[in-house]
């Protein structure tokens, strides 16, 4: 009981209401908002189809682990469908009382550690398993909010997360893409400052939360639903066969929650009105912000531009956190000056008189982002996990003989291709060096599969009639260029597309129209340097739509093996 107990006493300060400022105008307003919902009258809900139980019933995975009920979501997905029009009647019920039943916001949380096998408790992920039945009504009023969120277009460019139909590779390149663009001028430095809010999803305020979902026009039944979700709120914590006291949750929503998802980016919905015109990035709870230097000035003039430049940025990110009372996490928080040039000086960056660090490399939604957009040790880190994958497929494929080659190829297509597919994304910054042994890298796992060692490796694919890297490549692409073109999401991405296409225009009367006294030549040095990765994919594309699947499917080259190494030495002797 002594290690509940400790981890009670931790989550219950955790989660204990934030002191909010009395004298805060937006604060007062939120709180007022907040407490006159609890006087509300009953505000029912349209009345639950069967349909809707139904379909919510369908995507129930058959997970045997129990909730706080000591009930699972096998137990529910092995009803019978004449169960589905009592489950109905029972939802109905809470529908027409416009709330959420208490027994539903009882959570049993468990531990995960963030950092090893002896973790501090501030080291720990708390998950909690909410009651199934609960999580049941929820979805379904999850997607009437989800349902009018898409009505109203009620969603940001800037955000690639929580969202169906959005993708972490649009955030990553249009980051990128911005990065590269600017810093093609040699004397035109970009400054991206890294944002973590300290357990953002723990910390969501909830009188915040609701002030800004009134703000946005969700309709009074959802919204005075969600007010009773949200409060009321209780969990125990859970290690084996032990449970803690139950505590009250104030503050934060369940992160086993579908529903907590889209209420957080409901919650941050305003958080790109800071950019004031310069460039953000947002992925769920991460937060990029992309300064530009100016391209008319020195380099060193653009440091002091940047350094003012993010000033402004910080102290309008710290009224923003105020407002919401949601604290940024200094020490996790990095800056990254970004640049062509060889040793400038770093612009100074803080956050309420904290200094935020410098780095020169950087993680950022899996791609590691350096100060020269150089790409090895990224590159390096994958094929480092792709082979250690490879160790363990040599151990696996001693139990399996070479006659059950299926077999070994869906095991390399679902451990190792996974691990290639994370490159494709930035594969067109890479130099042709480094895409080489990639593909070097992908053919040893072809020679691992099919046990064919001793062959380069356009033999290899010659003999396993497998696709090439290349292949997989120009499929992924195909289908990611499609959405780049039509996402919401991925303005950025396509401003930074059209503003290569104008500077690469043959057309020079716009040219013309910039005085550049001496030196004239900076723009015709800027063309010469300046990079797009959708400019490279059309290239590739048509380069490679002859070859596609060529290895797979044409014997040909098959043929002319057979005729170099069996034919041939035959004729020879005779």
């Amino acid at each position: 009981m002594v290690f509940v107990n400790i981890l009670a006493d931790h989550y219950e300060k955790h989660f204990a209401n934030p002191q909010h400022d009395t004298s805060n105008k937006l604060h007062q307003e939120a709180m007022d908002i907040f407490e006159n919902f609890k006087y509300l009258p009953k505000v029912p809900l349209e009345q639950t189809t069967y349909q809707e139980v139904e379909r919510e019933w369908m995507k129930f995975q058959p997970k045997k682990s129990t909730d706080s009920t000591g009930t699972s979501a096998l137990i529910l997905k092995k009803l019978p469908a004449e169960y589905l029009a009592i489950i109905t009647t029972l939802f109905n019920k809470c529908a027409k009382n416009g709330d959420f039943f208490d027994k539903g916001k009882i959570a049993k949380v468990i531990c995960l550690s963030k950092d090893g096998l002896f973790p501090t408790v501030n080291k720990l992920r708390p998950i909690s398993l909410l009651p199934n039945l609960a999580k049941w009504f929820e979805r379904i009023i999850h997607a009437r909010i989800l349902k009018w969120c898409n009505e109203l277009n009620i969603a940001v460019d800037e955000q690639s997360g929580f969202m169906q139909g959005r993708r972490l590779q649009t955030r990553t390149l249009s980051l990128i893409e911005n990065l590269r663009l600017t810093t093609t001028a040699c004397n035109r430095p970009a400054l991206a400052i890294f944002v973590d809010f300290a357990s953002a999803f723990d910390r969501m305020w909830h009188p915040a939360l609701i002030r800004n979902l009134n703000e946005l026009g969700m309709p009074l039944p959802l919204l005075k639903w969600v007010h009773s979700w949200l409060t009321n709120r209780w969990l125990y914590l859970s290690y084996g066969d032990e449970n803690s006291r139950t505590i009250q949750m104030l503050l934060g929503a369940p992160q086993d929650s579908v529903l907590a998802a889209t209420l957080f980016r409901l919650h941050i919905h305003f958080l790109p009105a800071i950019s004031n015109g310069t460039s953000v990035h947002m992925f769920a709870d991460d937060l990029a912000i992309v300064l530009d230097g100016a391209i008319e000035k020195r380099l060193s003039d653009n440091i002091i531009d940047l350094e003012k430049q993010a000033s402004t940025s910080m102290m309008k990110l710290e009224q923003y956190s105020n407002e919401l009372i949601l604290p940024v996490n200094v020490a996790k928080t990095k800056a990254l000056l970004v640049h062509s040039a060889v040793a400038p000086s770093l612009p100074k960056v803080q956050y309420q008189d904290q200094k935020i660090e410098h780095v020169k490399s950087l993680k950022y939604l899996g791609v590691h982002i350096s100060t020269k957009l150089g790409w090895g040790y990224y590159i390096n880190e994958r094929l480092r996990k792709i082979r250690n994958i490879y160790k363990g497929l040599r151990q696996i494929y001693k139990t399996i003989s070479i006659e059950h080659t299926d077999v070994r190829r869906k095991i390399f297509l679902g451990y190792a291709l996974p691990h290639f597919y994370w490159l494709f994304s930035t594969w067109f910054y890479f130099t042709e060096r480094q895409q080489r042994s990639i593909e070097h890298v992908y053919c040893s796992g072809i020679r691992l599969t099919y046990s064919i060692y001793g062959w380069d490796d356009v033999t290899t694919l010659i003999l396993s009639q497998e696709k090439s890297l290349r292949d997989y490549l120009y499929s992924y692409w195909t289908r990611l260029c499609l959405h780049l073109e039509k996402a919401s999401e991925a303005v950025n991405f396509q401003q930074s597309w059209k503003a290569f296409q104008i500077l690469t225009d043959h057309d020079t009367e716009w040219r013309r129209n910039i005085d550049l006294g001496k030196n004239n030549r900076f723009l015709t040095r800027l063309i010469e340097r300046v990079q797009h990765s959708l400019r490279d994919w059309k290239m590739f594309q048509n380069e490679h739509k002859q070859q596609l699947m060529a290895y797979k499917n044409d014997t040909q080259y098959l043929n002319m093996f057979i005729y170099k190494y069996y034919i041939q030495p035959i004729d020879e002797r005779t």
